[in-house]
């Protein structure tokens, strides 16, 4: 029989400092291993990540091998309330808040909340549960390393790690635009250019909802980047939409000119070439104001949650080859 001494232990706490109260639940298995952080919901309408951790609460209590998993719900419990992407009352987005202030402005000071209880925990590694459309197509995203000590080959350890998902691994916008969009401000972001803290992202489910479906495969991606790791025993299923034929990233589809209905002439999963047909704007009467068409090859990742578009917006997410140098 197995001891008392020898089972996965479970610990519940709060994150420290003022502010709106957030659980975070500790499991520690017998054996000594890696400090995972899971952390889910930072954008207050991306939900499948709160299902996740639940789930998690169940399987690691009796699958968990090694090392410790330190579970966040819920790292914007405002926005979860007001189903804002946002934490309330403050208009910068929360997750290019990091490493945060101590008397910055409310996302600020709330970013530096979580990240002086996360960086005090250690951890070896930090997975980032997000969501990207209800079309969409499931993956994991690493960020571009583009300061501090970690290199190339902390790029390769995340991309890595990504791949243990099961899932489809894009790289971010080129070191300019992920730069200029302050990603190295994300939680992932900041973890992987401060710290040189292995960092995945997963985008998985619909927002706004808990998807069933969502949270399983989010849950195959999470146990399966913890058996990389060996902490585990639950390999993940490679998933149907993987795409692992060359090295892709994250790209913007062609922007409005005009403004109207956006109607897609694509679907997510699709490839598509170069000076293809990805969407149209159309005015309510029906007349024809403009075509947006693929700037290269690629395959379509997510289509935008909208009908009623203006000028400059993205007509859909794409995967393009990645020609960037370096990681």
């Amino acid at each position: 029989m197995t001891s008392s001494q020898d089972r996965v232990r479970r610990r519940s706490g709060m994150v420290g400092g003022a502010g709106v109260p957030m659980p975070v639940i500790t499991f520690s298995a017998p054996s000594p291993g890696p400090t995972v952080a899971v952390g889910a919901n930072l954008h207050g309408d991306e939900c499948t990540g709160i299902g996740v951790v639940h789930t998690l609460c169940t399987h690691l209590a009796s699958t968990l091998l090694r090392g410790k998993v330190h579970l966040y719900p819920s790292l914007n419990p405002r926005g979860l309330d007001e189903g804002t992407r946002r934490m309330p009352g403050d208009t910068l987005d929360p997750n290019r808040a990091f490493p945060g202030a101590a008397r910055g402005s409310a996302a600020e000071r709330h970013a530096w909340r979580i990240w002086t209880d996360l960086t005090a925990r250690r951890p070896d590694l930090y997975i980032d549960l997000h969501t990207d459309a209800g079309g969409a197509m499931p993956y994991a995203i690493v960020d571009r390393v583009i300061r501090g000590r970690g290199g190339r080959g902390l790029a390769r350890r995340c991309v890595e790690l990504a791949a243990a998902s099961g899932l489809t691994v894009l790289r971010e916008y080129p070191p300019d635009r992920y730069r200029r969009f302050e990603l190295d401000r994300s939680l992932p972001g900041a973890l992987v250019n401060g710290l040189a803290i292995p960092s995945v992202t997963l985008e998985v489910g619909p927002r706004r909802r808990i998807d069933p479906a969502a949270v399983k495969l989010a849950t195959r991606g999470v146990m399966g980047i913890l058996t990389k790791l060996h902490m585990a025993r639950q390999p993940a299923p490679r998933h149907d939409s993987v795409r692992d034929d060359r090295i892709w990233r994250r790209e913007s589809g062609p922007r409005t000119t005009r403004t109207g209905v956006l109607i897609p002439m694509v679907r997510p999963g699709d490839n598509y070439r170069r000076g293809a047909a990805i969407a149209q704007v159309r005015g309510l009467a029906g007349e024809l104001r403009e075509v947006l068409r693929a700037p290269c090859d690629g395959f379509v990742v997510s289509l935008p949650e909208r009908t009623s578009v203006g000028i400059g917006v993205a007509s859909a997410t794409l995967a393009v080859p990645d020609e960037t140098a370096g990681p």
